[in-house]
């Protein structure tokens, strides 16, 4: 009983670090999207890749966000495997932007993912893998 609740909490906790990388991204929340990663982790966008994180930092900072650009990082269907303090996710995802005619799907692909339990106990991203399948033409980089 105590491994398969330990195993939910787990998931719910990997979860909250996924969905935080969204939310945090789009409204501009820095410390908690940095909150989010392992100190020596690699972050890997279509156009760039980030090692460790004062480059991941710099990828935020980068990046557009609230009220400058509304846009929403949208994970589906995260498939999550845990071993031990390490868990690989594999999950969908799709970026809405705002748009003059309305909302519009800029983007979509395929998150891979690498977590480690950090000695607090919370998750952190490892390696993120963005592998984008689709994305409207002309559109910018972030």
């Amino acid at each position: 009983m105590q491994r398969r609740l330990q195993a939910l909490e787990d998931e719910r906790s990997i979860l909250d670090t996924l969905y935080a990388y969204g939310h945090s991204i789009d409204y501009g929340l820095r410390d908690e999207w940095l909150g989010c990663w392992d100190p020596g982790a690699v972050l890997t966008w279509p156009h760039a890749t980030f090692t460790g994180i004062e480059e991941i930092a710099r990828a935020f900072d980068e990046h557009s966000h609230a009220p400058e650009a509304y846009h929403k990082h949208l994970l589906i269907e995260p498939r999550i495997t845990v071993e031990d303090d390490t868990a690989s996710v594999v999950s969908y995802f799709a970026r809405l932007n705002d748009s003059p005619s309305g909302p519009v799907i800029r983007s979509f692909g395929r998150y891979r993912d690498t977590l480690r339990r950090g000695e607090d106990g919370q998750w952190r991203f490892t390696q993120r893998l963005t592998d984008r399948e689709s994305l409207i033409p002309n559109a910018p980089v972030t």
